[in-house]
């Protein structure tokens, strides 16, 4: 049996507005192995960044648990999960929230600023140098993000979720602001990462090429998970 660096079971997630309830999640299982990539596709408003934000303790479900590298969390108070998630979670997203009023290198010190990280302390600095260099930036580490491509800005991301050594990374359409060729780049980055780091990745994506990268490839419907693609060997 695989280690496993994520664990769910069981997840509902309803919102409310004016018009009545809306059940986004409806007892959703899903795991991710160490080292394993997976993929999630489905139509806009499917629930794919609902549990993307659950996974990644951003939110929390109406029921169902969440172990994160073996630890539960639905016990957990708010500094517990931020603890648990500045360790063991890291995240590139569509827009790459990196701040304009920060150099590169500082942008990815902050991924070090959660979860007892100890923020721009001089072992972070080199960390972070270090992942620049491995991604092909360091000579724009003491840049402002504005002078960057699109391409670079994820670049830049990529090695702000990595600098806190996480189990698993969550990217939600990381790739979306991209042309195709950079995204391709890009992709090619976060798998290299994966690679070197026996990181487990998640990846929400309505980009099939890129979903088709991953060991397992999941669709979202009618707040239900369905297996797309087994992983390669497997007679499912």
């Amino acid at each position: 049996m695989p280690e496993l660096a994520l664990e769910a079971t069981g997840l509902h997630k309803t919102y409310h507005d004016g018009e009545g309830r809306l059940a986004v999640l409806r007892g959703v299982d899903i795991n991710l192995a160490v080292g394993e990539s997976m993929a999630l596709v489905g139509r806009s408003g499917s629930g794919k960044s609902t549990l993307l934000n659950l996974l990644g303790l951003l939110d929390r479900p109406d029921a169902g648990e969440i172990r994160v590298g073996g630890t539960a969390t639905e016990k957990l108070g708010e500094s517990g999960r931020n603890r648990l998630r500045g360790r063991e979670i890291g995240f590139v997203f569509q827009n790459y929230h990196l701040l304009g009023d920060f150099t590169v290198e500082e942008n990815v010190m902050l991924g070090a600023a959660v979860g007892g990280g100890g923020g721009f302390r001089a072992t972070n600095r080199a960390r972070a140098r270090e992942w620049l260099d491995r991604l092909g930036l360091i000579s724009r580490a003491g840049q402002r993000p504005f002078r960057l491509s699109g391409g670079e800005q994820q670049r830049v991301a990529i090695a702000r979720a990595m600098l806190a050594s996480p189990k698993v990374m969550l990217c939600d359409e990381p790739t979306g602001n991209l042309d195709a060729a950079t995204g391709r780049e890009v992709a090619d980055w976060l798998w290299r990462a994966c690679r070197e780091t026996g990181m487990a990745m998640l990846l929400v994506t309505h980009e099939m090429a890129l979903a088709d990268r991953a060991d397992r490839v999941f669709g979202i419907a009618d707040g239900e998970l369905s297996l797309l693609r087994p992983p390669a060997g497997t007679n499912n």
